[in-house]
């Protein structure tokens, strides 16, 4: 039943993600006069479509991911209302299209969160705790405040989760309150190689906002969450950041535990999830639409455009480099499930 819940859990989040990416990537085109010949959901045989403002509308037989052609990016490189006909503002808002969509599904699915569930950054209440967790071997349990780890209080989750962090392989000693009475829980902080980072193993309990505020939070922590996933980059060129790296793999298993916890566990996750994705499709790789921003950025400095074929070349190229180090990357990930 919980691999069912998983993949379930995993096909949601990622086809609501590309959707809104795929999405943004169509409306950015058509902002630019780019014409879009498909839109579609999943793959293999068609079971519907439409044709609107030229542009054909799918639904395929496996409904997973979506995707999008836009007209001249892939042949017909001269056709009038093409790609490579527009101009370089134009095409370079076509390709962070897909990324501004993605955070447009982030700010509405925090805004519906904080609005209804709550936020799980403000509080410090224990939510959940994972079955064989470190957290449950050592005694949390759901209903429990945290008030201070070591001697120091503990004022939001975000407090939490940077000093268990920072704890790796070293005990902490974390004071809760139950029930009225104090208990002190001495755990030891370990890295989990299937999620990536150090952990113990619970999730946080929720503060619940108005409307307006919680419209407001979700603006500000899409904010934060950029800025965070920024200053993350540079630890991608350290040993534990190649350690900490996640595939396909260690992301179905967040999401099989986050939907385990409730569909706006789910929700929350996808929406971190989707940021993530926008942001990394910006990434300077080829493959990823940070590629084709790549080779615009190039055509600024050298003042002349690079051609269609070299691109697509270069990108093939990316994109074969980038399914291998997938592979590696789902490889660990199972290799963590077994030892773990």
């Amino acid at each position: 039943m919980q691999i069912i819940v998983t993949i379930l859990a995993f096909v949601f989040s990622f086809t609501l993600a590309t959707l809104f990416h795929e999405g943004g990537h169509m409306l950015a085109a058509a902002a630019s006069h780019t014409q879009t010949e498909e839109f579609g959901l999943g793959f293999g045989r068609t079971v519907w479509s439409r044709t609107w403002r030229g542009t054909v509308f799918k639904i395929n037989a496996l409904p997973i991911l979506a995707y999008v052609k836009i007209k001249g990016m892939e042949s017909n490189y001269d056709a009038p209302d093409g790609f490579y006909t527009k101009g370089w503002w134009a095409r370079l808002f076509t390709m962070v299209g897909g990324m501004l969509g993605n955070l447009v599904l982030a700010f509405l699915i925090f805004s519906i969160v904080f609005s209804t569930l709550g936020d799980p950054r403000a509080s410090t209440k224990v939510g959940t705790v994972t079955p064989s967790s470190l957290a449950e071997a050592a005694g949390l349990k759901a209903g429990d405040n945290i008030l201070a780890i070591d001697g120091v209080p503990m004022t939001d989750f975000d407090q939490i989760s940077a000093v268990v962090q920072a704890s790796e392989n070293r005990q902490i000693d974390i004071r809760v309150d139950r029930g009225g009475s104090q208990v002190d829980i001495l755990v030891t902080p370990a890295l989990d190689a299937s999620l990536g980072y150090v952990a113990i193993g619970y999730g946080p309990g929720f503060v619940r906002y108005n409307p307006f505020k919680a419209v407001w939070r979700a603006l500000m922590f899409t904010g934060e969450y950029i800025v965070t996933y920024i200053k993350a980059l540079p630890l991608l060129f350290t040993k534990r950041g190649v350690q900490s790296l996640t595939g396909p793999i260690g992301i179905a298993r967040m999401t099989g535990e986050a939907a385990m916890s409730g569909f706006m566990s789910l929700l929350w996750l996808t929406g971190i999830i989707s940021v993530a994705i926008g942001l990394t499709q910006l990434l300077p790789i080829p493959a990823l639409d940070g590629g084709w921003v790549l080779f615009l950025l190039a055509e600024a400095v050298i003042r002349r455009r690079i051609s269609p074929e070299r691109q697509g070349t270069i990108q093939s190229i990316g994109l074969f480099a980038l399914l291998g180090i997938m592979v590696l990357i789902s490889i660990k990930d199972v290799a963590g499930i077994f030892v773990h």
